[in-house]
């Protein structure tokens, strides 16, 4: 029997349960990525870092795994971390639990096999004493060395990066509070990864358990300190998206990706739960902000055109994309943004009892998902930066849903269709929106098989 929800263009193992990405690394072969994996059931459990193989940034190799919790200071779980190329091999940085310690693992030119340092752990203990949680490394390279970012925080406090350095990986030197929250709620600062930009502009991305999602701090990097950084905004205005990991490719382009969590309980009955997300370009915006964009490599991926339309007007009770089937999508949408709310319903079942949808409302600027009607959790979405003529290119596939607009904004939740039949598509408006190209493309597989 087919399993509606599963990925054809993410990555996913080909069961159990996934979680956070590790370690992105460009080696000779393409893009290794490691990840949160039980090889042993669809729960979390059991933590073990799994492995696959992009050569092209497209399609995926599923490989065995590379580290498993087998020494005694990583018994509990060989938790997150990254990856770095040193002297031609990989070095993995991660968190063995437990207690919380960070340890090296080094592996062959291909990443084939890892060998764990016999002075693990290299961090043996946090900074301050007592901390519940310290983990998640991730590494950055500096005319000096190595910089290491480490999260954990202050319980009733707030969550805190901290910075450390290194000239080989295995000798590590404290060097301070990164920086630090001042909320109560979010006493830990899960995965937080460092993006710097060539003029000293920086972006720390954090998971924060206690909102339940990924926030970004912006600042200037200055002597291992974020100055400047305001409060943390929200990265990704779904209810999935979480834990991203970050490469730099050898043509220079900024690239993250984040696990696509479940949003309702239960779904091990499935043999599986969760996937990668999308590979996304981070970038500098002629602003000076920040944006993510998806990869330019995706279109590749494009397995025929099912739509192709410019300058139209869509209105209540209108269907333009009424003979559209499928489950397996990419949608580009530039369109006018007017007083009236435009709405996409996708995954949606003949009499619409099935449906995701999802609604920009250009009187408010709001983008929002719904996908209650489909399995999901309560809508999701946020507040947007506008424009006057705006872009939007929407991803399904499976029970993945990812929305990027205008090249600034992402939304990421799941829908987990039931009825073979949920595969229509709808196009329509409150009032009437202009729509100046719309597009739809079918997408081929990122598998081999």
């Amino acid at each position: 029997m087919t399993d509606l929800c599963r990925a054809t263009y993410h990555f996913q193992p080909e069961s159990n349960w996934i979680n956070d990405p590790n370690g992105p690394v460009w080696l000779k072969d393409g893009l290794h990525l490691f990840y949160q994996h039980n090889p042993k059931g669809a729960v979390w459990g059991n933590m073990t870092w799994g492995h696959a193989l992009s050569p092209d940034l497209l399609h995926w190799k599923r490989l065995p795994c590379a580290l498993y919790p087998d020494q005694p200071y990583d018994k509990g779980g060989v938790f997150s971390g990254c990856c770095v190329v040193k002297d031609g091999l990989p070095h993995i940085l991660y968190t063995g639990v437990s207690p919380q310690v960070q340890c090296l693992a080094v592996g062959d030119a291909l990443a084939q096999s890892f060998e764990k340092y016999p002075g693990n752990p290299v961090i043996p203990e946090p900074p301050v004493p007592g901390m519940r949680d310290f983990r998640d490394p991730y590494i950055y390279q500096t005319q000096g060395g190595y910089r290491m970012v480490v999260g954990g925080g202050y319980k009733g406090e707030g969550g805190v990066a901290f910075a450390y350095g290194s000239e080989d990986l295995k000798s590590w030197r404290f060097l301070g509070e990164l920086c630090r929250g001042n909320d109560p709620h979010n006493d830990v600062w899960e995965c937080p990864n460092l993006l710097v930009f060539p003029d000293g502009h920086a972006q720390l991305l954090l998971s924060l358990i206690g909102s339940s999602g990924v926030y970004a701090l912006e600042g200037q990097l200055e002597n291992d300190r974020l100055v400047g950084a305001g409060k943390p905004l929200r990265y990704d205005l779904g209810d999935s998206f979480y834990a991203p990991n970050s490469l730099r490719l050898p043509d220079g382009r900024l690239i993250v990706l984040g696990w696509l969590r479940e949003t309702v309980p239960g779904r091990e009955s499935s043999g599986w739960q969760g996937m990668m997300s999308l590979l996304r370009e981070v970038y500098r915006r002629r602003d000076g902000s920040v944006g993510v964009r998806p990869l330019k490599e995706l279109e590749r991926l494009r397995d025929g055109r099912l739509f192709s339309r410019k300058n139209f007007t869509v209105r209540s009770g209108e269907n333009p994309f009424k003979e559209l089937r499928g489950r397996s999508l990419e949608i580009f949408l530039r369109f006018e943004a007017g007083a009236d709310p435009l709405h996409l319903e996708l995954a949606r079942s003949p009499r619409g009892e099935e449906r995701a949808l999802l609604t920009y409302d250009g009187g408010s600027d709001y983008l929002q998902a719904d996908c209650s009607r489909i399995g999901g959790a309560s809508p999701c979405g946020g507040f947007v930066a506008g424009q006057g003529v705006n872009e939007m290119r929407v991803f399904l596939d499976g029970s993945a849903l990812e929305v990027y607009l205008n090249g600034q904004e992402t939304l990421s939740t799941r829908l987990y269709p039931t009825d073979g039949n949920s595969d229509g598509l709808r196009l329509f408006a409150d009032g009437a929106v202009r729509i100046l190209e719309a597009q739809v493309y079918r997408m081929g597989s990122a598998y081999e098989e």
